[in-house]
């Protein structure tokens, strides 16, 4: 099924609110769906797997944790055995407009560049690869290749949607009478 970025973005933060995250981590969830969502690098399994796995060695947890950090890009950065590492990518993408700089991000069977104008990438053929794997960040001079294609749009894989809906489902209040009765839903069948 077809969603807009703003929905998928809304789904993947609700789910990730569900597993039991804070809410503001919940928040980087939805931003780096969008994020991956936007270059059609995932439609959900990258995001479903990272927020089933969140924890230290986590993308969803080390992004974040290196953009408070403010690292220089002066020195390459060797993460290891990190997991749902494709998770990255969004992370890097919102510090390099303020230093001007791109970035080179590997991983086994996985070469990308990040720059201000969006992704590129070299190699992805292992974006889908089970962690945890050590991936490694440099600092490049400006590429000249093109970006990927940003789209408007993600078609989420049923199982996806599914699991994703359920963990969703979690953040929502149960229906009560007197939630009814204060204006929560209609009391009456609206038959229009």
């Amino acid at each position: 099924m077809s969603y807009s970025l703003n929905e998928y973005e809304a789904l993947c933060k609700k789910a990730a609110r569900g597993s039991g995250m804070h809410w503001g981590q919940s928040e980087e969830v939805g931003k780096a769906a969008r994020f991956l969502g936007t270059y059609g690098l995932d439609d959900g399994p990258l995001v479903l797997r990272a927020i089933e796995t969140f924890g230290p060695q986590n993308a969803l947890w080390l992004g974040p944790a290196l953009c408070d950090e403010g690292w220089d890009f002066e020195e390459p950065l060797v993460l290891k055995g990190i997991e749902a590492q494709a998770l990255m990518l969004p992370f890097l993408h919102m510090m390099v407009p303020d230093r001007n700089v791109s970035l080179c991000i590997t991983w086994d069977r996985f070469d990308a560049i990040v720059s201000s104008a969006g992704i590129y990438c070299i190699l992805r053929d292992g974006l889908y690869e089970d962690g945890p794997l050590d991936i490694s960040i440099s600092k490049i001079s400006r590429p000249k290749n093109e970006v990927l294609c940003a789209q408007s749009r993600v078609y989420i894989p049923q199982d996806t949607l599914d699991r994703l809906n359920s963990l969703a489902s979690k953040t929502y209040a149960p229906a009560t009478e007197e939630s009814r009765l204060k204006g929560a839903g209609s009391v009456f069948s609206d038959s229009d």
